[in-house]
């Protein structure tokens, strides 16, 4: 019975800890997960609206496309630590230089930016609170990239990390107080006897 208990007690503490997940048509507020080790994650989005919405931001290195990029969505790249360009659409020329880490999450977000005949997409570093306040889509199977994470991974991931413990820290030893002593006193001073005078021998009478 205890060991049912238990396992509730699991259960429950999961579906608390993990937030409802993004969907393809249900916007919702997103939690990155912890990179895997000895990789870094690269958050890429969009905001919704319809401005410049004809416009891609597909985020691409050295050429390459890594994912789609519609308005109103996400994509969490998992990436080698190291030096990475990325650049948004067709703009190859204005990309984001950034130096991973391991175990780092860059937020990357793609603005619109006016031109004399059409938007240009660029590419501009982010705060986690420009990420995490908002509501998101999450992409296709279609428009997902061969490292971008999936909705079911990152379901995965944030299940596993709501079952680790809590690693609490150790506590600081407390210092013992050393001994009270008692003051030294310092013992009189001793006053030297007076010299007493020398004999006066006396000559031996004649």
């Amino acid at each position: 019975m205890r060991k049912l208990w238990n396992g509730a007690v699991l259960l429950a503490s999961l579906a608390i800890a993990v937030p409802a997940m993004a969907t393809e048509t249900t916007p919702e507020q997103v939690v990155v997960p912890t990179p895997p080790a000895g990789k870094a994650e690269v958050v890429f989005f969009r905001k919704a609206g319809f401005a410049g919405s004809a416009i891609s931001c597909a985020p691409s290195e050295n050429g390459t496309k890594i994912s789609s990029l519609p308005p109103g969505r996400f994509a969490i790249l998992v990436a080698e630590p190291g030096p990475h360009t990325y650049a948004g659409g067709s703009n190859v020329k204005d990309g984001v230089a950034l130096n991973l880490k391991p175990g780092s999450i860059t937020y990357v977000q793609c603005n619109i930016r006016v031109g004399f005949w059409a938007g240009m997409p660029v590419f501009d570093i982010a705060h986690d609170d420009d990420f995490s306040t908002k509501l998101w889509k999450s992409l296709t199977k279609e428009q997902l990239g061969p490292n971008i994470l999936t909705d079911e991974q990152i379901k995965t991931a944030l299940a596993a990390q709501a079952a680790q413990p809590a690693v609490t820290p150790a506590a600081a030893p407390v210092a013992t107080p050393a001994p009270a002593t008692e003051p030294t006193v310092a013992a009189p001073a001793t006053t030297a006897a007076p010299a007493m005078p020398a004999a006066t021998a006396t000559p031996p009478a004649h």
